[in-house]
């Protein structure tokens, strides 16, 4: 069943060059609008909040109203599962806004979002949230977290922090919605597209299939490690070459042969 989203959110124009780029305390401008009823009538008009932002919160609030508006056109079961799911938290996300908002005016600098910080969290080390059982083997091993191993998880990391940003990107090969997010911004394809929507699910299979079978692999320091050929092939496939292009150069440096001394 759908959630009725009753928010609405607006931001500076957010593009593929912002894309995982930011310095330290760089901020972009977020507004909230919220519904107010008019005296004396059955009507409602909206009130806007607006408040400069760290920039990772906003580009990962408009890939949840990019998987709301999506879900519209998609009638399939993953869709509409992600469409919910943005629904929920962006609703979270409009209350949060208003509750710390006169606290958070006075040093937008030092906001953190509660609600959206699991998420990043999850996403700075390459977990996929949508199987229960893999953010457990994550957090625990698999094994029942204890309250140390959840605060580890998530609270070890900054993930406003420029720092991390190498890590975003790199461990982004196990987060289809913001991959796809990403390829509609670079125009690869436009919000309503099902098919490619579709394409990033059936690579998500893919490359989780191979990251199970190759013990090498290590999203939590994923910046070191060296992608592999089914993370290549979804690269090219969902027209993202040029995002990885370090990722896909240290690919080459490993594969050519060493040069021949005379």
């Amino acid at each position: 069943m759908n959630h009725s989203r009753k928010y609405k959110f607006a931001f500076s124009d957010f593009t593929a060059d912002d894309f995982l780029v930011w310095n330290t305390g760089e901020l972009r401008q977020l507004r909230i609008g919220y519904p107010k009823k008019l005296p004396k009538k059955d009507d409602y008009k909206v009130h806007w909040k607006k408040l400069k932002v760290p920039i990772i919160y906003v580009q990962l609030i408009a890939q949840l109203v990019a998987e709301d508006f999506h879900g519209d056109h998609n009638n399939g079961h993953e869709a509409l599962r992600r469409q919910s799911y943005a629904r929920r938290v962006l609703d979270e996300v409009a209350k949060e806004f208003r509750n710390e908002f006169k606290e958070w005016k006075d040093n937008p600098s030092a906001i953190r979002f509660k609600v959206l910080n699991p998420i990043l969290q999850r996403y700075l080390q390459g977990v996929h949230d949508g199987y229960t059982p893999s953010v457990r083997a994550a957090i625990s091993g698999g094994v029942e977290p204890t309250l140390r191993d959840v605060s580890m998880f998530y609270l070890s990391k900054d993930p406003v922090d420029p720092d991390a940003v190498s890590l975003y990107r790199r461990n982004l090969l196990y987060i289809p919605e913001s991959r796809w997010h990403l390829g509609v911004l670079l125009g690869n394809a436009i919000l309503e597209n099902i098919r490619y929507y579709d394409k990033f699910r059936i690579n998500h299979d893919n490359i989780m299939e191979e990251l199970s079978q190759d013990d090498a692999t290590t999203t939590a320091s994923g910046e070191e490690s060296t992608i592999n050929e089914v993370e290549v092939r979804s690269i090219f496939d969902e027209g993202l070459e040029d995002f990885f292009t370090d990722q896909l150069e240290r690919v080459v440096r490993v594969l050519q042969p060493p040069t021949c001394h005379r």
